[in-house]
C-alpha cells in the first residue's frame, strides 16, 4: 500500500454479510464498531516506510490509486493538516483536490478557501478564494507600534509555492481583524514570504475604507526584526517658522549586518533639508550608528543677528554618530562619540527639543582603551568646540582638540603585603586652543605624570584613617607668556581621609510593617597642594580639567543621615534606603589658592568646583554648604532635593533644584524645578580674554514631564512635556503627543511649540498613522516620542 495509511471507514455490516456464521457475536461487534466509525478512531497502524498520509472521513471509495472521500474529510501529513467536505487524493501524485469548507492548517500558516489543490510530496498547490494569515513573530521595539494580530491575506487565488511562499492574485493584505474598522492594501498580486516580507504590485492603501495612496510597487516588512529594501512612506506637517513639510526616504538593507535610510524634506518657507541614518552591526560585539541632517536654509532669518551685524542664515549640517567595537584586537576596545554642527543658528532653528536647541557645546571623541590587570592604557581624540553667540563670525566660538592623547594609568595596587597602595596617572597630548585674543601655536604637546600613594592602615577604635600623598608633573609645550616658551608646573599633594564610627539604631517600633534603621556617617578630608613655582599656573593654557589645579589648603567635612526599612514579617528580605540626607562644605585656609584668585574674573579652579560644580570663589574661606536629600518610600516614588548655599552674609542660595518621580499604574510624572542664581551673561559680544564676564539675572527653570499609557496599550495614551522660564516668565517648550490604539493602528498627533525669546518662536503640528507590524505614516518618528 505503498506509504498511504488509511483510515478506511468500511461498512461493518457489508463485513458481517461475508461471515453470517458469526451471528449473535456479530452483532456485538457491530454494537462496538459503530461508534468507532462515527468519532473516525483511528485502527491500528499498516505498515509503511517514510512519511505517512493519513485520512479519514465519513464515507471512502478508492478507485484504483485514488481515494474518494466525503464528510468530515482530514487529511494530514507531517505538520501539515487538512479539512474539507469532500476530497480526493492520488496516492500515485500525492495530489489533493479539496472542496467545500476547505481548511488548511501548517505551523506557519491557516487557510480557508472554497477549493484547494495541494500535492503533499512537492508542498505545491493553489487555493480558490483563499482567507487565511500568517503567524505574528514580531518583536516588540521600543516607540514602534506592535501588535499580537497575524498577517492577514485573501485572494481570488492564492498559490503556494513552498512552505514559506504564497502569491496572492487580486486580493488584500491587512493585519487587522476587521478591514471596514481598520486599513488594508488591495492589490493586484503580492508575493509572501514568512517571516520575512509582503511584496506587492498594483497597490491600493485604504484606511477605514477610504483610499490614501496607491504604489506601483510595495515592500511591507513582516519580519521578526523589520528590514527591507524600499521606499517609506511619505510624511506631512506644518510648522509656522518653516511652512507646510513634506518629505519621504529610501530604506537600503545593504546586507544582515548594516543599513542605510535616506531622505528629503521640503520646509516650503526655509529650503529643502537632506537627511541619513546609516547602521551597522559588524559584529555581536560591535556597532556603528551615524545620523546626518543638514539644511540649505534659503532665508535670512530677523531674529538670529548681532548688534552690529545682519541677519544670518540657518543654514548648516548636524552629524551624530555613536559606536563601539569592544573586540579591535590585541584586547583593545574602541568606543567613537561625534556631534558635530556647523552653527549655533543651525541648532537654534532646527533642533527639534528644547535642551538640544540651547545646547552650545559640540564634542567629537573617539578612544581605543585596554585593560590588563590593575593597568590600563588609552589612545584618544577629541575636538571640542563651544559657541559663544549665533553670529557667524570669524573666532565666535572656543575650539580645544586633543590630537591625539596617550593615557597609561594604574589603579590602587598593594606593595608586597604591607598597607600601602600605589596609583599612576599619566598623559602624553598634543593640544590645541583657538579662540579670540588667543595666540598660540596651534598644536602643542603636553606630558603629565602623577604617582600617587595610599595607606590603608588597621582601624583604630573604629576609625578609619587614611593618608594619601603625591606629586604631580607638568609639562606644557606653549604658555600664556608674551614669548609664548615652555611652562612646567610641580605640585605635591598631601591629604588624609579621616572617618569616625558610624553611629547606628534600630527603632524599637515598627511603621506601616517595616523595621527602621538610622546609620549617622561623618567624614573629614584634607587635601594640601604646594606648588613648586606658584607662578607658572598664571601661565598655563586651560585645555582641559587637566590644567585647573591649584594650591590649596583645605578641609571638607560631611555628614550623612540614612533610614534603612525592610519588612518586618517578610524573612531574607533585603533592607532599602528610603531616606538620606548628606551635608558637606570646605574650609579653606589659604582662601586665594596660592594667589590664584582673581577678583572680578570668573575662576574655575579644582578645588571650588568638585564640590559643587560651580565657581563660586570669590575669596571667602567657607565654600557653600552641599546639600543633598533622597526621598525613596516607595519604588514607585522618589524625590531628590540639592541645593548650595553660602556662608551667613555672602550671598544666600548659590543653586537649588528638586526632582520627583512617580510611576502608578499606567501613569507617570517627572518634575524638576532648578535655580542657579546669577550666571555669567550669554551675549552676542564675544568678551575679551581679560574682561571678566557680566553677570546676568538668576536662572530659574521648571520641567515637567507627564506620562499615561504607551504606544502598544490599546486605548489612549499620551505625554506633556513643560518647560517654563520662570526668570523671563515664558514657556520655552510645550509639547503635546496623544495616541489612540486601536489594535492594528494608531493615531498619533503631536502639538510643539517653541519660545526661546527672540531667537526662535515656533508652533509646528504633526500627525501620524502607525500601522501594527508594518510601520508610520506620517512625521511624529516613533524615536521623537516621549514615552
Amino acid at each position: 500500500m505503498s506509504n498511504l495509511r488509511a483510515l478506511m471507514d468500511l461498512s461493518p455490516l457489508r463485513f458481517l454479510l461475508r461471515r453470517p456464521d458469526w451471528g449473535p457475536i456479530g452483532i456485538v461487534l457491530l454494537a462496538f464498531s459503530l461508534p468507532l466509525s462515527a468519532n473516525g478512531q483511528q485502527p491500528p497502524e499498516l505498515p509503511g516506510s517514510g512519511p505517512l498520509v493519513r485520512i479519514r472521513s465519513a464515507s471512502q471509495q478508492k478507485d484504483k490509486d485514488t481515494w474518494h472521500l466525503r464528510g468530515n474529510v482530514q487529511v494530514d501529513y507531517l505538520d501539515m493538516h487538512l479539512k474539507s467536505d469532500e476530497a480526493t487524493y492520488d496516492e500515485a501524485s500525492g495530489e489533493v483536490i479539496a472542496s467545500s469548507h476547505v481548511v488548511f492548517d501548517d505551523p506557519q500558516t491557516h487557510l480557508v478557501a472554497d477549493e484547494v489543490h495541494y500535492n503533499v510530496k512537492t508542498k505545491k498547490g493553489w487555493f480558490a478564494n483563499g482567507t487565511g494569515f500568517v503567524h505574528p513573530k514580531a518583536k516588540p521595539r521600543p516607540h514602534v507600534l506592535t501588535s499580537p494580530n497575524p498577517f492577514y491575506f485573501r485572494g481570488e487565488t492564492v498559490d503556494r509555492e513552498d512552505e514559506d511562499t504564497y502569491i496572492i492574485h487580486h486580493g488584500r493584505m491587512t493585519t487587522c481583524q476587521s478591514e471596514r474598522c481598520g486599513w488594508f492594501v488591495a492589490v493586484r498580486d503580492a508575493r509572501i514570504t514568512v517571516d520575512d516580507k509582503a511584496v506587492s504590485h498594483g497597490a491600493l492603501f485604504r484606511f477605514l475604507g477610504i483610499p490614501l495612496f496607491y504604489a506601483p510597487f510595495m515592500v511591507d516588512s513582516i519580519a521578526k526584526e523589520p528590514r527591507q529594501t524600499g521606499f517609506l512612506l511619505p510624511h506631512a506637517g506644518t510648522s509656522t517658522q518653516k511652512g507646510y513639510i513634506v518629505g519621504d526616504g529610501f530604506f537600503w538593507a545593504i546586507n544582515p549586518s548594516s543599513n542605510l535610510m535616506v531622505g528629503l524634506e521640503d520646509f516650503t518657507k526655509r529650503g529643502v533639508a537632506q537627511h541619513g541614518v546609516f547602521s551597522a552591526r559588524p559584529s555581536e560585539d560591535s556597532q556603528l550608528d551615524v545620523t546626518y541632517f543638514g539644511v540649505n536654509d534659503k532665508i535670512f532669518d530677523p531674529t538670529l543677528h548681532s548688534p552690529s551685524g545682519p541677519s544670518v542664515r540657518a543654514a548648516g549640517e548636524n552629524i551624530f554618530a555613536t559606536g563601539h567595537d569592544d573586540d579591535l584586537g590585541y584586547g583593545f576596545r574602541g568606543v567613537l562619540n561625534v556631534d558635530y554642527i556647523n552653527s549655533l543658528a543651525f541648532r537654534l532653528t532646527w533642533s527639534p527639543f528644547f535642551t538640544q536647541a540651547v545646547f552650545s557645546e559640540a564634542v567629537q571623541t573617539g578612544f581605543a582603551s585596554k585593560n590588563f590587570d590593575a593597568y590600563s592604557i588609552n589612545f584618544s581624540a577629541e575636538r571640542y568646540q563651544d559657541f559663544l553667540s549665533f553670529a557667524q563670525v570669524a573666532g565666535n566660538s572656543v575650539v580645544i582638540q586633543h590630537a591625539p592623547s596617550v593615557d597609561f594609568d594604574a589603579a590602587d595596587k598593594q606593595i608586597l603585603n604591607w598597607p600601602v597602595y600605589f596609583s599612576l596617572e599619566s598623559s602624553a597630548s598634543e593640544l590645541g586652543r583657538a579662540e579670540t585674543g588667543l595666540v598660540i601655536p596651534s598644536l602643542s604637546e603636553r606630558l603629565d605624570f602623577h604617582p600617587h600613594i595610599l595607606l590603608r592602615p588597621k582601624e583604630f577604635w573604629h576609625f578609619h584613617f587614611t593618608p594619601t600623598l603625591g606629586i604631580r608633573t607638568t609639562y606644557y609645550g606653549t604658555s600664556l607668556d608674551p614669548n609664548r616658551t615652555p611652562v612646567s608646573r610641580l605640585l605635591a599633594e598631601l591629604g588624609f581621609d579621616l572617618r569616625p564610627p558610624s553611629l547606628e539604631r534600630v527603632l524599637g517600633r515598627t511603621y506601616f510593617g517595616r523595621r527602621v534603621k538610622h546609620v549617622i556617617q561623618p567624614d573629614i578630608q584634607y587635601h594640601n597642594v604646594r606648588a613648586h613655582d606658584p607662578e607658572s599656573i598664571f601661565d598655563i593654557v586651560r585645555y582641559d580639567e587637566l590644567d585647573i589645579f591649584t594650591e590649596t589648603n583645605e578641609i571638607e567635612y560631611s555628614l550623612t543621615n540614612i533610614l534603612l526599612a525592610r519588612p518586618d514579617k517578610k524573612k531574607g528580605a533585603q533592607a532599602r534606603e528610603i531616606f538620606s540626607l548628606r551635608l558637606a562644605q570646605k574650609y579653606y585656609f589659604d582662601p586665594t589658592f596660592g594667589g590664584a584668585l582673581v577678583k572680578g574674573i570668573t575662576n574655575v579652579f579644582d578645588p571650588t568646583i568638585s564640590l559643587t560644580g560651580f565657581a563660586f570663589a570669590r575669596g571667602q574661606r567657607l565654600s557653600p554648604v552641599d546639600a543633598v536629600m533622597k526621598i525613596a518610600p516607595s519604588t514607585r516614588f522618589d524625590t531628590e532635593i540639592r541645593t548650595d548655599m553660602s556662608p551667613a552674609g555672602t550671598g544666600g542660595v548659590v543653586d537649588a533644584g528638586i526632582s520627583n518621580n512617580l510611576h502608578t499604574g499606567q501613569l507617570g510624572l517627572s518634575f524638576t524645578d532648578y535655580f542657579v542664581n546669577r550666571l555669567p551673561a550669554f551675549s552676542n559680544v564675544l568678551p575679551t580674554p581679560t574682561a571678566p564676564l557680566p553677570l546676568g539675572p538668576p536662572a530659574h527653570l521648571l520641567h515637567t514631564l507627564v506620562t499615561y499609557g504607551n504606544v502598544n496599550r490599546k486605548g489612549p495614551s499620551g505625554a506633556f512635556d513643560f518647560d517654563y522660564n520662570i526668570t523671563q516668565k515664558i514657556n520655552q517648550q510645550i509639547i503635546g503627543q496623544f495616541s489612540y490604539n486601536f489594535g492594528c493602528f494608531a493615531i498619533e498627533m503631536e502639538w510643539r511649540r517653541f519660545d526661546l525669546g527672540p531667537l526662535r518662536r515656533e508652533d509646528a503640528f504633526r500627525v501620524a498613522l502607525a500601522l501594527a507590524n508594518v510601520g508610520t505614516f506620517g512625521n511624529l518618528r516613533p524615536k521623537e516620542r516621549l514615552y
